[in-house]
């Protein structure tokens, strides 16, 4: 069996902004925009895997922890392990209309910490919010020291989706690797 993958990036904000000030309204209504096709493979600008997950839940105070190396995956009516070798781009969805913080990040063992900065830190996903972490071109490399992506609630229980685009070990695409 030969799979491609097609996958895109893509990140916007919009506004529109009125100031009725004076005779005539002031009007600045423009949008921030980021998108890109990637291409199947392991390349800059390309990726062969993703995996997801959704309508998953916390309760306040519990935790899980994404093994970024070996990811399940329920696929084309089987499960199959994704190891990512490197990370392009995760999405984490705080689906929580109020309540719970998603807290992403400070694994205790084997943390994959390369978007944050340092071992420890942490990013904060709040109710009913994004977190898009991207790099398209190399990706954030996962090893085996540094694979783990621990999400937890913070303050209330919390629902959440997750995807995560990447490529797999070694230089060849998934269209030749065979999953």
């Amino acid at each position: 069996m030969t799979t491609t993958l097609q996958s895109a990036v893509q990140a916007q904000l919009g506004w529109t902004w009125r100031d009725h000030v004076g005779l005539a309204p002031v009007v600045d209504s423009n949008r921030l925009l980021f998108s890109l096709d990637l291409a199947d493979g392991a390349e800059p600008n390309e990726a062969d895997a993703v995996w997801h997950v959704e309508s998953q839940g916390l309760a306040a105070g519990e935790e899980t922890t994404l093994e970024l190396d070996a990811l399940a995956q329920e696929l084309f009516g089987d499960t199959i392990v994704i190891p990512f070798a490197r990370i392009k781009a995760i999405l984490i969805v705080n689906r929580s209309a109020e309540g719970g913080i998603l807290a992403v990040g400070g694994a205790e063992a084997d943390e994959w910490y390369a978007p944050f900065g340092a071992p420890g830190d942490t990013a904060r996903v709040m109710p009913g919010s994004p977190l898009l972490l991207s790099h398209v071109g190399e990706g954030w490399e996962v090893t085996p020291e540094s694979y783990a992506l621990k999400l937890a609630a913070v303050g209330g229980d919390v629902a959440f989706d997750v995807a995560v685009l990447g490529t797999l070990p070694g230089a060849e695409s998934s269209s030749s690797s065979g999953i």
